[in-house]
């Protein structure tokens, strides 16, 4: 919360509400409409056109104001910043997501139940989700071992990455959902997916979902999706450890990558017909030749980085990103400790 300079004296976490939240996922929607308006009018160079733009930029002043009352912040003796581009846009966009997660995990810490039971059993049984640790001599174990030390990113050099546990997931209801998956059953990969500590109650209770129709589409790359990697350290990035926190958890989900768009930049259009999924092709991608294929047909994308030989791609690594919450299955979730050097 302290990362998001918000002010929990005026906004404690029993205050938040999802109703709020939501509120201010409109705002920024509103903003987003007005930065894309004044954009466009600034490449004009009519003069009608430009004096028009003197409104948009006192409409963006308030509608950031009311962002700051909606969702008090703590900026010390500084000005509060104008939310008046795409890149502060898209922070308070991950912000709202992040207290959405919150503001579930709050109340179901919250929730009261049998005070003769221990409190750890109540909550887990909240998450209607097993999880089983994986027994560290077994096949799949060293493979997830495998998995983490073959695809760390060349350009993520400022940790290791040490795995402590490994879980196998049965979230209620998933499985069945994922067998059928009208989306597609083919081209099926265990993928990665990182988060903050924060988010896990709501990510194991309800599955990973997709952004709300109330958030704006500029924060996202690909549009309002799911997203994966099959480099571990670019997912291991949005768990946001630190030093002092080195500890993160990792997801790894069966996918249903089905017919892949496949692109070379950031699209956040719709899918186009005939397709299931997207894929941003990075110049660097785990080395094919070393895939292992489960007895499922799941493909595990375990192989050192190596140079796509793709012309012309704006991305490092791929991402994958599927738009319908049926194409995903929880599989393991991996308990990482970030050695930074």
């Amino acid at each position: 919360m302290a990362e998001f300079e918000l002010d929990l004296r005026k906004m404690p976490l029993g205050k938040l509400s999802r109703n709020q939240i939501h509120e201010a996922y409109d705002i920024l929607n509103s903003l987003s409409q007005l930065i894309n308006k004044t954009q466009s009018l600034s490449r004009s160079s009519t003069k009608q056109q430009q004096q028009s733009q003197p409104l948009n930029t006192t409409q963006i002043l308030s509608e950031s104001t009311r962002f700051y009352t909606l969702i008090p912040h703590d900026f010390g003796m500084e000005t509060p910043p104008l939310l008046d581009n795409k890149k502060i846009i898209t922070k308070k966009i991950r912000m709202l997501e992040d207290l959405l997660e919150i503001e579930l995990a709050y109340k179901m810490l919250q929730t009261k139940g049998d005070s003769k039971r221990n409190p750890l059993d109540e909550h887990y049984e909240q998450l209607h989700t097993k999880l089983e640790p994986l027994d560290n001599d077994c096949n799949e174990y060293k493979l997830m071992l495998d998995y983490v030390r073959e695809t760390h990113g060349a350009t993520h050099t400022q940790y290791t990455l040490e795995v402590l546990n490994i879980f196998e997931v049965h979230r209620d209801g998933e499985e069945n959902r994922f067998a059928k998956c009208k989306v597609a059953q083919h081209n099926k990969q265990l993928l990665w997916h990182g988060s903050r500590q924060t988010n896990w109650m709501g990510i194991l209770s309800q599955g990973l979902r997709i952004a709300p129709s109330d958030a704006p589409v500029t924060g996202y790359m690909f549009g309002k999706g799911i997203y994966f990697a099959d480099i571990v350290s670019k997912s291991a990035n949005y768990c946001f450890t630190t030093q002092s926190q080195p500890e993160g958890l990792l997801l790894l989900c069966e996918v249903i990558l089905g017919d892949m768009n496949e692109c070379l930049q950031a699209d956040a259009s719709d899918l186009p017909p005939n397709y299931h999924s997207r894929k941003g092709i990075g110049s660097l991608t785990p080395d094919p030749s070393t895939f292992y294929t489960n007895k499922d047909g799941v493909v595990y994308p375990i192989g050192k980085p190596i140079d796509s030989n793709v012309p012309n791609t704006t991305l490092c690594y791929n991402e994958y990103i599927v738009y319908n919450v049926s194409q995903v299955k929880q599989k393991y979730l991996v308990r990482v400790k970030f050695h930074y050097k």
